[in-house]
């Protein structure tokens, strides 16, 4: 299978603009050497970024590990509660009717407790 003729292409021409919001850029012209310089450093500090960035994601990672097994245990907790709560109400000998809404209050107090925090989200046009 023959190939399709492509012309040959130039060479891609980098432009490097002066930065004028940084007053170490100057207006001139870098060198060769002023380039290559900046070049190294620039990638000096893009290797450092890179790495920084893979920490970053490896505490975060932990992080988020710990809480949801943190949640875990505490939601098993407040099963175990609720469901100790209906057995205990039931063993009385006050029957399922009273286990219903004791189980209720418990979950009414579980959802009103903590802190009043009311998120708006307003869409605008």
């Amino acid at each position: 299978m023959a190939k399709p003729y492509l012309p040959a292409q130039p060479a891609p021409r980098v432009i490097h603009y002066a930065d004028p919001g940084n007053p170490t850029s100057g207006l001139a012209p870098l060198s060769n050497r002023e380039l290559a310089i900046k070049r190294q450093r620039d990638r000096v500090l893009y290797a450092r970024w890179v790495a920084r960035q893979a920490q970053i994601a490896e505490r975060d990672r932990k992080v988020r590990r710990f809480w949801l097994g943190f949640g875990i245990v505490a939601g098993l907790t407040v099963v175990a509660v609720i469901a100790g709560a209906v057995v205990a109400v039931a063993s009385l000998g006050l029957g399922l009717i009273l286990a219903i809404p004791a189980v209720l209050l418990l979950l009414g107090g579980l959802a009103v407790g903590g802190h009043k925090c009311v998120t708006v989200v307003q869409h605008w046009h």
